[in-house]
């Protein structure tokens, strides 16, 4: 952030004191402090909202994405159908409501 180490905060500390000095000094550190905690917090919460604009916009995707994939597999459904009856009666199988009754006479 300000990459301060104690040297540097000893020279800031040691010339506040000298200006605003010794009494006012504590009032001084307090604003300060205040002041940032407030600037933090507006910092979290504007990064926090951005996230929350990301999740939602990845969520939209991944709908999107979802809604599209079931569009497709539902219009491709029928075409699946009429390819597994076929397939069947080239086998010359039953269809598939009387092997469900035999299945259900049996149990």
């Amino acid at each position: 952030m300000l990459d301060l180490g104690w040297p540097e905060l000893f020279i800031i500390m040691l010339v506040a004191l000298v200006i605003v000095g010794p009494k006012e000094l504590p009032g001084l550190v307090r604003a300060a402090a205040s002041w940032l905690r407030k600037t933090k917090r507006s910092i979290n919460n504007f990064q926090n909202s951005i996230e929350e604009i990301a999740r939602e916009v990845e969520l939209d995707k991944v709908k999107k994405d979802a809604e599209e994939l079931l569009i497709n597999e539902v219009s491709s459904l029928p075409e699946d159908i009429d390819e597994v009856l076929k397939v069947d009666a080239d086998l010359g199988g039953a269809n598939f409501s009387q092997r469900r009754e035999r299945r259900s006479k049996s149990k």
